[in-house]
């Protein structure tokens, strides 16, 4: 029996290894995530809190239950991996030579290019596919379900606040830059 649980903690060795040789030197400011601080501090730990149990049901519906890896799991091993590269080079975009925040105030030019010039927010669209792929590859529905049902909707609450202080700091700016630009999904959200 192939135990998924290993093999998405040597995937997660294997995101870091990939990460310290994209970065280098830049990695410690590329891990600390710098997001807009949005008005309440509360939607990062609702987003965090939903995040664990969403985790927390996935292993324990898998220690629990002990199914035979299938084409679900591998595939859910699959988006876990790809996620974890999006969120790199998410991170690294973001990071090259500046902060977002000096990027909105010296042109914008962190939307021109790479993914950024596509979605505002690929990081946490990335987050969301390592969640949607760790649940498939635990082959947790329930987790998959929580996924969905929990962890989605506080994703998109915080990512609301972000983008109202955003507005607020930015402006018409920000404004241009929203008409052009989709929330996580080109051409959907």
């Amino acid at each position: 029996m192939v135990n998924m649980l290993k093999i998405l903690i040597a995937v997660t060795v294997l995101l870091i290894i990939i990460d310290i040789a994209m970065l280098g030197k830049k990695l410690f400011r590329a891990l600390i995530f710098k997001t807009a601080k949005p008005y309440s501090g509360e939607s990062i730990w609702i987003e965090r809190i939903t995040m664990l149990i969403t985790i927390g049901i996935s292993i324990a519906y898998y220690i629990k239950n002990k199914p035979d890896a299938d084409v679900f799991m591998w595939i859910g091993t699959s988006l876990f991996f790809l996620g974890g590269i999006l969120q790199l080079i998410a991170r690294r975009q973001l990071h090259e030579d500046k902060t977002f925040e000096d990027r909105l105030r010296t042109g914008f030019e962190a939307a021109q290019t790479g993914l950024y010039s596509k979605i505002r927010h690929p990081s946490k669209l990335a987050l969301l596919i390592i969640i949607l792929g760790f649940s498939m590859a635990m082959g947790s529905i329930w987790g998959l379900a929580f996924t969905i049902i929990l962890f989605l909707p506080s994703m998109l609450f915080r990512i609301s606040q972000e983008e109202r202080t955003l507005m607020d700091e930015f402006g018409d700016r920000w404004i241009a830059y929203k008409e052009d630009t989709k929330r996580m999904i080109p051409g959907v959200l």
